[in-house]
């Protein structure tokens, strides 16, 4: 007589494998909260995560043999079943939330352009209404439900900023999925094809999905923070006012910067000093160089010590490439750290900084180590922060140290933020990470790193669109997000309201910089003196909020939680904040609305359920509800849930 294969083995104690299912999975336990499923593939080599290696504590299930086989922890239930082989996953209380429909499971495939390369994919139909938040920082929509995300960076300047992908989506019954694959993929979620899908199709690398519950959007950030890791306190003064320039005519224009801050009495805690662009005099010699500019910063030691004298922390800016007359070019092409890719050379004429340079390919631990060794000096000079520009990462066609460009394109920035973790947290043990990104991946909160929104227009429906991405990278694990206050490149004429407008919002963000291509024009005294007293008000606001503030940032280190939160993290019962992303609190207990339309002089605001205060007024509304409140331009929508907070302004 034949004997029967087993449906399942276990391979360890918090792994279960299905060796005869088609296809052929793994599903492992590692938390009661979160499990894993992988597809197993034939000669699958190790493959990039997005996960910090670590060692899971094995967590006690039982197993239901049968079909379908039950995994069964105190939170949730995976059922598997065979013919085909199908994964549900369930609530303690069974009811299911997520499954693999009948006729499309897991799967992966040869490439039809590529010898070896297999495109894999992932479909799930979900259980009643739900909607989706989340996959990183780009797309119109906060609500994900309906949309189809691209996850490749990229970077479109006068057009949407930067685009991150992270492919973490969350669900408002209280689960995440995660894939964790870095590779190029797209998103769908709600396709219509045999009832609404979520499907997941990346161009190479491995599949592995995992489900996180939460048993609601507040809980499940609990989880994600447990499996891409948690942010470290940032510190202090990176939740203050950060001034950023661009380029000075002289020493002089670059010593007043900080003594016309103070002098003004604008609270300020940090300025940011951008690269060379050719004939634009910046920081450093050029880009793909880290030696200061000579005639600018004669005296670098000096001028640093008079800064931070005023008490200024700085901030310096680099792309992730080397050019070829820097001092370090010919060790690094040596020890094999650059990639062929690189810029393209351009005039090199006027303010352009694209001059051939070369990637460092951070996908290298060697590379890593020995690029922030190359920061040395500056660290001894006591730059206090990294403005890390530029690390949408390579072409798909590049071959690096660990992968293909199209494998690693997504992670390249975050193996960046990784050496610059490390370098920190070797040479500088007690000193808080702080770095600016235009870039990065899933998991980058855990190294230190914040993002901003990239080099978008300067226009009122650009500053309404920042708000939904805020919230959309929050809910992407990634809790300091920011944006230029002003908006960067200006194809409209400046203005004094705009500039106030976008301040207010900056406030309430949880990276607070101004910057501008013209910078002079993104400082808070370029526009007249109401605006000036505006902005003034409003970072001082930020300052009197700042113990607030504080005990915001410790909930992101602990609880996973973002400074800006959407409404459906807290009130997760009310339909009408389901898609709302034009509006926000600032931890539990202040509501934002900002004013995105020109000329309003009023703004509606929705309240969801509660007494809530005006913060400038003290009057009482209650929700739920919408009213219409008066917001002269130098009034923010501003709602507290405890009058105890409004007396003592907060």
């Amino acid at each position: 007589m034949r004997k029967l294969m087993p449906r399942f083995e276990r391979l360890d104690a918090s792994t279960l494998g299905f060796p005869t299912g088609d296809p052929k999975i793994t599903v492992t336990v590692l938390s009661p909260r979160i499990v894993r499923v992988e597809l197993r593939q034939i000669g699958q080599n190790a493959a990039p995560s997005y996960l910090a290696d670590r060692e899971w504590t094995p967590t006690p299930f039982d197993v239901v043999d049968g079909d379908p086989v039950r995994l069964v922890t105190t939170d949730l239930r995976v059922e598997v079943s065979r013919a085909p082989l199908r994964v549900a996953v369930l609530d303690s209380r069974d009811d299911w939330l997520l499954r693999e429909p009948a006729d499309a499971g897991v799967s992966a495939e040869l490439a039809a352009d590529v010898a070896g390369r297999r495109r894999v994919r992932a479909s799930f139909v979900f259980s009643g209404e739900q909607h989706f938040y989340g996959l990183g920082q780009g797309g119109a929509a906060f609500d994900r439900l309906g949309a189809v995300r691209q996850l490749w960076n990229t970077h479109i300047g006068h057009g949407p900023g930067s685009d991150m992908g992270v492919p973490l989506l969350v669900s408002s019954r209280g689960y995440a999925l995660f894939f964790d694959n870095p590779g190029d993929a797209v998103v769908s979620v709600g396709r219509s094809d045999g009832g609404l899908r979520i499907v997941y199709t990346a161009e190479t690398g491995r599949l592995a999905w995992y489900f996180l519950l939460g048993g609601d959007v507040r809980g499940v950030m609990r989880e994600v923070a447990e499996l891409l890791g948690r942010a470290p306190m940032p510190p202090r003064w990176a939740l203050g006012f950060l001034q950023s320039t661009r380029h000075f005519e002289d020493t002089a224009e670059l010593r007043r910067l900080g003594h016309t801050l103070r002098e003004k009495r604008i609270p300020c805690d940090a300025l940011i000093y951008l690269s060379t662009y050719g004939d634009a005099l910046g920081w450093n010699r050029g880009v793909g160089h880290l030696e200061f500019q000579p005639t600018l910063w004669a005296d670098p030691g000096a001028l640093l010590a008079e800064m931070r004298a005023q008490h200024f922390e700085i901030i310096t800016h680099e792309y992730p490439v080397l050019h070829e007359q820097s001092p370090l070019f010919a060790e690094a092409e040596a020890r094999g750290y650059l990639l062929d890719a690189g810029y393209e050379r351009a005039s090199p004429t006027g303010a352009n900084y694209r001059q051939g340079q070369r990637y460092v390919d951070f996908s290298d631990p060697g590379a890593r180590a020995w690029w922030w060794s190359a920061h040395r000096d500056l660290v001894r000079l006591g730059i206090a922060g990294w403005w890390l520009d530029g690390g949408e990462g390579p072409p798909a066609e590049s071959a690096l140290h660990g992968g293909s460009g199209t494998l690693l394109h997504n992670i390249y920035d975050r193996y960046r933020h990784e050496g610059f973790a490390e370098g920190e947290a070797r040479d500088r043990p007690d000193q808080r990470v702080f770095l600016l990104c235009r870039s990065g991946a899933a998991g980058m909160q855990r190294f230190g790193a914040s993002t901003w929104s990239g080099d978008i227009n300067n226009d009122f429906a650009t500053l309404e669109a920042q708000i939904s991405l805020g919230l959309s990278t929050g809910l992407s694990g990634v809790p300091y997000w920011g944006t230029d206050v002003g908006g960067f490149f200006h194809p409209i004429p400046e203005t004094g309201e705009l500039y106030a407008r976008w301040f207010q919002l900056g406030a309430f963000s949880p990276i607070f910089r101004s910057h501008g291509w013209v910078w002079r024009e993104h400082v808070p005294w370029a526009h007249g003196s109401e605006v000036e007293t505006i902005c003034r008000r409003y970072a001082e606001l930020r300052y009197r909020l700042l113990p607030y503030t504080y005990t915001l940032a410790w909930q992101a280190h602990t609880l996973g939680l973002p400074l800006m939160r959407p409404l459906v993290m807290r009130y997760p019962d009310d339909p009408r904040v389901w898609g709302l992303g034009h509006q926000f609190l600032w931890g539990d207990d202040l509501l934002v609305a900002p004013v995105t339309r020109a000329g309003a002089t009023a703004w509606p605001v929705y309240l969801p359920a509660g007494a809530w205060y005006d913060f400038w007024t003290g009057a009482r509304h209650d929700g739920p509800g919408g009213i219409t409140v008066a917001a002269p331009l130098d009034r923010l929508p501003l709602f507290v849930r405890d009058i105890r907070f409004w007396k003592t302004g907060g």
